[in-house]
């Protein structure tokens, strides 16, 4: 009986592990990598955590190897939509059935990962925003980004409130999670269309793929900080440069984002 018990034990355990996986993606993090992932360990303790290296020429890959996590190191620097794809990838093959996206620069609030864990494993949603405008964005920041993504997410919103039947409060949010469905849908979009191949706009063509399959959505509160240095090399060429003001996101706000915007929304009503 004794045996039994402790098999029946070490099947929950397992099972427990491959209900979650929370991945970070990461570039050039050395410095800043290792407390986030010091305070996930501490949050959610027996948690699967992935670091998806996107080509760092630092020690981000040494860090997260001395806390014993793991890590899928790519080559050379393919971006955040790749880094996204081999989060999925990883998973799916691995078995989990569900997976939580966060930052791997200190932006994003560790402990807030237990409100997506939460909406994700009580059935609430397929995909799961964490909403910086539900809980609290960074003190300071700039005015052209923070109504650049009021604005963004106002369209966004209006757009897709006949099929979601909410209002989307922060749809450029990073900090989100995917159920197994969300995830085998992305995986296979990526692998067989262009869509997916663009971190400015992921966010964007993931709610089209929501919408289209009728997954359940959620956004939960969370808690966003500044960056110490000021940008995210993951996003560093993607328009907007971090919570310094630039020119050129002046130039991405006004005239480059609503062109990639407008050809988005026309490349997935058309499909």
């Amino acid at each position: 009986m004794g045996g039994q018990r402790l098999y029946s034990g070490l099947l929950m355990s397992l099972e427990k592990n491959k209900a979650i996986l929370i991945a970070l993606p990461a570039k050039d993090e050395e410095k800043k990598i290792g407390p986030v992932l010091d305070k996930i360990r501490l949050y959610f303790p027996g948690r699967d955590i992935l670091i998806v290296d996107d080509g760092s020429t630092d020690g981000t890959v040494r860090v997260a190897a001395d806390r014993q996590v793991l890590v899928v190191h790519h080559d050379r620097n393919y971006g955040y939509a790749r880094a996204l794809q081999t989060a999925r990838e990883y998973a799916l093959s691995h078995g989990y059935r569900n997976l939580v996206l966060c930052d791997a620069d200190g932006q994003h609030e560790p402990r807030d990962i237990g409100r997506i864990i939460s909406a994700l494993l009580d059935g609430r949603a397929d995909y799961v925003i964490a909403s910086r405008e539900l809980g609290s964005a960074p003190h300071g920041d700039p005015f052209i980004h923070k109504y650049g993504r009021k604005l963004y997410s106002a369209l966004v919103s209006l757009w897709f409130f006949p099929a979601f039947r909410m209002r989307i409060t922060d749809s450029s949010s990073g900090f989100k999670g995917w159920s197994a469905r969300a995830m085998r849908l992305f995986d296979e979009i990526f692998r067989t269309t262009n869509r997916l191949h663009d971190g400015r706009i992921n966010d964007l063509e993931e709610l089209f793929i929501v919408a289209k399959h009728r997954l359940k959505i959620a956004e939960v509160p969370a808690r966003f900080y500044m960056r110490k240095d000021d940008y995210s090399r993951i996003y560093a060429d993607y328009g907007i440069s971090g919570s310094r003001f630039r020119l050129k996101d002046v130039y991405f706000v006004f005239f480059s984002w609503p062109e990639l915007f407008v050809r988005t929304i026309l490349r997935n009503i058309f499909r």
